[in-house]
């Protein structure tokens, strides 16, 4: 592992070395205005970002593949769940914890794990929505309509050094849309198969020096049809309200500050999980209630100085509960709770200077507090407090090479002080065209539950036959030892212990190496990126995460292989995307134990799409998208299954009198496969599902 450390420098000496072929002047026409218009790049120039180094750069420069997914193109496919967006990212793969039915979305780059997906750091508009606790991203809850969104900007690889740690994969970064872009009222509803019943309100005005931007809204749907191919109903609907607000005010040329709050309330459908031990006579369905609120002061204290101040905080609430009877005799009932609350709060500080046409910077700090409360998990409450330092530097050598070397130092209540690394060059073959040499280093620090995390499965108020029991014992069934077990009751309560940590894990590590092309071909109109990598990942928590067996780091896993994205357009009215990856991991170290093949449940070796969009009117659009993924979670008894679906959709907008636009959509998924999805239990009824929406503006 340290070889490939020391020769991936030499390597960039080397290139740095070698004599250009191409020359090309420095173009300093990329502005770096703090509050520049970030959207408004024709669909074929040179897309600019803002995620890979924190640093505005065109993506010939940024250090990172980089995927960037406008509002139009989400429109236009007709995406109505967030996490389905990313099956438009090469090597990025979508699927469905069937532990929690369809309402447990898992999205990941380059695979691994599937249940407990934890390697992948998400933020929308900068603030980060991985929960603490559990380490997770709980897609169906967020109080975000895809409506709103604005931008996705996708890093295709590690990236702690600009986000810390958690980036660990690669990192999403959803930009919602500013309030000052747009002025109005829409009100839009959506319906169709799987229950879908969704309903949308977004209101957008301004008031003085500030734009306001509202939106109120609904979701519904069910999950998956069966609970296996033998057709046992499946219980896995989600419905939620959700609302949001965003402000924007701008002082004068120099400051401005923006706010933003969000509350999302909703019931996520469970199955029993414990019937071999208990009867149920609730539902142990989950009422998540989540919300934040946040704010970013900017300042320009020149053109060339430029900072700003971000603070947020986030609530997240699970309450389950339910009453159950053992199965044993005399039969025992007691309310069980599996109840979760869990928060985030952070402020950063950063800032941006241009201190020549060859020289940027950015730096800064932050620091954070997780908080975990849980009866059930943490027998009370655990806290986590971090602290960070971060900086990226990008220098032009010469027309012709652009470097990036940054870096993030942290320092951890649980799991220690660490630094994650990234050094990078970009030779650009022409003022179109480059290619990039990146080396980084990134840690995925152990969640509070890991690190420190009980399951005692706690029954209160225990009664038999109608009578409260304070002091005494009751039979139970446990399955894994196929025995009945007597448990003690004090004062009304039976504690049933499962496991814990010892906090003693590290964290898992990854070396990335990549060398990728990006560039635009003028003569065919399109743009083009491929990357070629090879990661070692060490250290990894492979065990399931119920602490029922010890949490260890023994683990290592290679991931090696190549990707790539293809964009074309045919012509004015047409434009083709493609996009493919081939995944080979290797984990045939020694010392690694027998869990490690749940690294590769959401690997697949092949994956893809293809996509064509298409304005066959002024006021008519249509879009294909056809999605596969080759022989995935091939792990498992069963395995390897394929994923292979058509959506198509078309829309059309209709001006109305009085200033008003409707506009009409239809969108359908057909799955061209016999396959369960990812999961043997994940089963659909049928294979074609189809929805319509309304939309009214004014």
């Amino acid at each position: 592992m340290a070889n490939n450390v020391v020769n991936t420098p030499l390597f960039l000496l080397i290139l740095l070395a070698s004599k250009s072929v191409f020359s090309q002047s420095f173009d300093d026409s990329l502005s770096d205005d703090a509050f520049a218009d970030m959207f408004a790049e024709p669909a074929m120039d040179i897309p600019v970002v803002l995620t890979a180094s924190r640093l505005r750069q065109s993506q010939l420069d940024a250090p990172a593949s980089v995927t960037v997914i406008e509002a139009d193109t989400i429109s236009a496919l007709g995406f109505k769940d967030i996490e389905e967006i990313f099956r438009l990212v090469p090597g990025m793969l979508v699927g469905y914890h069937s532990g929690f039915g369809e309402k447990q979305p898992t999205v990941s780059y380059h695979g691994t794990q599937a249940a407990e997906n934890r390697r992948m750091q998400v933020l929308i508009d900068g603030r980060s929505v991985y929960k603490p606790g559990l380490a997770r991203v709980e897609w169906v809850d967020l109080p975000l309509a895809v409506e709103d969104i604005a931008r996705i900007e996708v890093i295709r690889g590690p990236n702690a050094a600009t986000y810390g740690a958690n980036s660990y994969l690669g990192v999403i970064n959803i930009m919602t849309k500013h309030p000052s872009e747009k002025s109005g009222t829409t009100i839009k509803v959506r319906g169709g198969s799987r229950d879908v019943s969704d309903s949308y309100v977004n209101v957008a005005h301004q008031l003085g020096d500030t734009s306001m931007y509202w939106t109120l809204g609904s979701k519904n749907k069910s999950g998956f049809d069966y609970l296996n191919e033998a057709e046992t109903p499946n219980r896995d609907s989600t419905s939620s309200v959700y609302t949001q607000l965003r402000t924007f005010t701008q002082f004068n040329l120099a400051s401005s500050i923006e706010w933003q709050a969000g509350f999302t309330s909703g019931t996520n459908q469970q199955r029993q999980s414990m019937f071999e031990s208990f009867n149920y006579n609730d539902e142990e369905d989950i009422e998540s209630k989540d919300a934040f609120i946040w704010t970013k002061y900017n300042y320009e204290f020149s053109t060339a100085q430029f900072s700003h101040l971000q603070i947020y905080s986030e609530n997240f609430k699970r309450t389950q509960k339910w009453n159950a009877c053992s199965i044993e005799a005399p039969s025992m009932c007691g309310d069980f709770n599996s109840n979760i609350n869990e928060t985030k709060s952070e402020v950063e500080y950063q800032h941006t200077s241009i201190w020549s046409s060859q020289l940027r910077s950015v730096m800064g700090a932050r620091l954070r507090l997780d908080e975990f409360e849980s009866e059930t998990y943490n027998d009370g409450r655990t806290e986590n407090r971090n602290s960070s330092l971060f900086s990226n530097i990008e220098y032009r050598f010469n027309n012709d090479f652009v470097a990036n070397m940054g870096g993030m130092y942290e320092k951890d209540k649980l799991n220690g002080e660490y630094f994650s690394p990234r050094i990078a060059l970009n030779y650009s073959i022409n003022p179109s065209q480059s290619i990039k040499l990146i080396y980084s280093e990134a840690i995925r620090s152990p969640n509070l539950f890991e690190q420190e995390g009980e399951v005692n499965i706690t029954l209160n108020n225990v009664t038999s036959n109608n009578a409260s029991i304070q002091t005494g014992s009751i039979p139970i069934y446990i399955p894994d030892y196929d025995a009945v077990i007597d448990f003690d009751v004090v004062d009304g309560k039976v504690v049933l212990p499962n496991g814990e940590g010892d906090g003693d894990l590290s964290y898992e590590k990854i070396y990335s190496h990549e060398l990728s092309y990006f560039g635009l071909i003028p003569q065919f109109d399109a743009q083009l990126d491929i990357k070629i990598f090879y990661d070692e990942l060490s250290g990894l928590i492979s065990q399931t995460m119920d602490h029922s067996d010890t949490l260890t780091n023994e683990n290592k896993l290679v991931q090696h292989g190549v990707e790539g994205q293809f964009k074309f357009q045919l012509n004015a009215d047409n434009q083709v995307w493609f996009t493919w990856a081939y995944v080979e991991s290797d984990d045939d170290f020694a010392g690694n134990n027998e869990d490690i093949n749940k690294e590769q449940r959401l690997s697949a070796k092949k994956s893809g799409s293809l996509v064509w969009m298409s304005a066959l009117t002024r006021d008519t659009q249509f879009a294909a998208a056809y999605y596969h993924v080759d022989n995935w979670n091939s792990v498992s008894d069963i395995g390897g299954y394929r994923f292979s679906r058509l959506d198509l959709n078309i829309s059309q907008s209709v001006a109305l009198s009085s200033g008003y636009l409707l506009k009409l959509q239809a969108a359908s998924q057909y799955r061209l496969d016999d396959d369960p999805l990812l999961y043997s239990s994940n089963v659909y009824e049928d294979k074609l599902h189809a929805y319509i929406s309304a939309e009214l503006n004014f």
